[in-house]
C-alpha cells in the first residue's frame, strides 16, 4: 500500500513564523500555526500550506503511521519535528489510508459478532460499526473544501455522534481486557478473535480521536477542543496500561514456562503488531503531545 507523505512547504513561512520557529513560539493545528499560550502575542501567525515530499509503502496501517513519523522527523526542517501530528493527520485526511484500515477493522468486528454469540458482546460490536462510520464521516468533513459555516450544524451533529460512540467503544474494550485477564473467556478461537479485535481498535483510537479534537478546533470550539484531547489522552493511556500489562503477564508466564507457546496461539499472533504499537508510539504524536500543548486564542469582542 503506497502512501503519499505530506509537509509543511517551509519555503512560504513569513519571516514572523520562521523566527517564532526558532524561539520555539509555535503550535501547529489543522494547518496552522499559532502562537503559544503565555507569550505577548496571540493567536494566528501564519496558515501555512501544504507539499507532498514523498510516498512510502508499508504493510501495515501502524508501520505506515510510524515510517510517516519517523520519515517526518528524519526528512524535513528540525522545525516542523514539532508538528509531526498536524502534518500526520493531513496525509491521512488527504489519502485512503484511514479507509483501508477502517474496513481492516470491519473484518475484525465481523468476525467477533459472527463467532461470539453473545448479546453483550454483540450490542457493543454494533457500536464498533456506527464508531467507524463515523470516524470515516469525521475524515470527510475534515477533507472537504465547503467553509465550514455552511456545513457547520453536520459538522456538529457529526461531532457529537464520536463523542457518544467513543465512549462505548472505550468501556467496551476495557470490559473485555478485564474478561479476558479474568480468564472468563475460555475458548481459544474466541480469546484470538477478541485479541485481534482489541489490537485493531488499539491502533485506530488515537487517529479517531485526534480527528475529533481537529474538528472541534475547525468549528471554532478552542475549549472543547483540547478538553476532548486532553480527556483522550487520559483514557487512552489507562487502556493502553491495561493491555501492555495483559501482554506482559502473558509474555512474562511463558518465559517462566508456565505456559507452553502452543497453549496460547492467539498471544503469538498479535504479540508483534502490539509490540509495533507500542514501540511507533502513534499515541504519544497524537494524543499526548496535542494534550499538553496549550494555544493562545484572543477573545472574541462582543
Amino acid at each position: 500500500m503506497e502512501t503519499e507523505i505530506f509537509a509543511f512547504d517551509e519555503t512560504r513561512f513569513s519571516e514572523v513564523l520562521i523566527k517564532a520557529l526558532k524561539n520555539n513560539q509555535v503550535i501547529f493545528r489543522d494547518g496552522v500555526a499559532y502562537w503559544k499560550k503565555g507569550l505577548e502575542s496571540t493567536g494566528i501567525i501564519q496558515h501555512v500550506p501544504l507539499k507532498k515530499v514523498q510516498t512510502l509503502t508499508s504493510e501495515t496501517f501502524i508501520k505506515s503511521l510510524g515510517s510517516m513519523q519517523s520519515s517526518l522527523q528524519g526528512t524535513i526542517v528540525a522545525a516542523q519535528a514539532i508538528s509531526t501530528a498536524s502534518i500526520m493527520m493531513a496525509t491521512i485526511i488527504q489519502t485512503q489510508i484511514l479507509s483501508k484500515k477502517i474496513e481492516v477493522v470491519r473484518s475484525a468486528v465481523l468476525q467477533v459478532s459472527q463467532t461470539v454469540n453473545e448479546q453483550n458482546i454483540l450490542f457493543y460490536t454494533d457500536k464498533v460499526s456506527e464508531y467507524l462510520s463515523v470516524v470515516q464521516n469525521l475524515k470527510l468533513v475534515l477533507q472537504s473544501n465547503e467553509d465550514i459555516e455552511v456545513i457547520e450544524s453536520l459538522a456538529n451533529s457529526v461531532l457529537a455522534e464520536s463523542m457518544q460512540l467513543k465512549s462505548h467503544i472505550l468501556f467496551f474494550i476495557s470490559n473485555l481486557i478485564s474478561l479476558i485477564e479474568s480468564g472468563q473467556i475460555k475458548d481459544k478461537q474466541h480469546l484470538g478473535l477478541i485479541l485481534k479485535f482489541v489490537q485493531q481498535m488499539m491502533e485506530i483510537l488515537p487517529v479517531g480521536m485526534h480527528l475529533e479534537h481537529i474538528l472541534s478546533h475547525r468549528l471554532g470550539q478552542y475549549q472543547l477542543s483540547q478538553t476532548l484531547i486532553e480527556d483522550s489522552h487520559q483514557k487512552y493511556a489507562t487502556l493502553l496500561t491495561n493491555y501492555r500489562g495483559y501482554l506482559n503477564l502473558m509474555n512474562n508466564r511463558i518465559k517462566a514456562f508456565e505456559l507452553e507457546t502452543s497453549e496460547v496461539p492467539y498471544f503469538n499472533k498479535i504479540k508483534q503488531p502490539a509490540l509495533d504499537l507500542i514501540a511507533n508510539q502513534i499515541h504519544v504524536e497524537l494524543l499526548e503531545k496535542p494534550a499538553r500543548e496549550q494555544l493562545s486564542i484572543p477573545k472574541k469582542v462582543s
